[in-house]
């Protein structure tokens, strides 16, 4: 996403663009959105087979949320904001979000539909969340 950004010289005739591969790792991801549980959020794994399947992460759902603002910044297509104001509702009621203390809490387990957040924290997954938080400003509130 950041080459498109930017502008980078686009990959050669026949490769994906940049911004067809940020558009691709989005599909993928919003593809993933799991309602059976826990309301919704990306698990932290892709296969049942793995350690961490059954484990909503603060990272993942947070990277879709970037992922969909820096999209919809960068396209003007309302669908990705949506995306990014779906994923934040999501995370905002979860678990996962400690609101009395602006806590970003590492995940949550399915197996008792996220009912109770890991207290684990990590800066990396607040920078996700900042830098998410300031493409939908920079979108929804600067003038172009």
């Amino acid at each position: 996403m950041t080459a498109a950004e930017v502008g980078f010289e686009d990959p050669p005739e026949g490769s994906p663009s940049w911004l067809s591969l940020a558009q691709a790792v989005f599909n993928e991801q919003s593809e993933r959105w799991d309602t059976a549980s826990c309301g919704g959020g990306l698990r932290w794994q892709i296969y049942s087979f793995n350690v961490g399947y059954n484990y909503k992460n603060s990272v993942s759902n947070g990277g879709l949320f970037q992922l969909a603002a820096r999209l919809g910044r960068y396209t003007g297509n309302q669908t990705y904001i949506d995306w990014a104001n779906k994923v934040w509702d999501w995370y905002e009621d979860s678990a996962l979000w400690d609101a009395k203390d602006y806590k970003i809490l590492d995940g949550a387990s399915t197996t008792n539909n996220c009912s109770d957040g890991s207290q684990e924290q990590w800066s990396y997954t607040y920078g996700v969340f900042l830098a998410g938080f300031s493409y939908m400003y920079n979108h929804v509130c600067l003038p172009r």
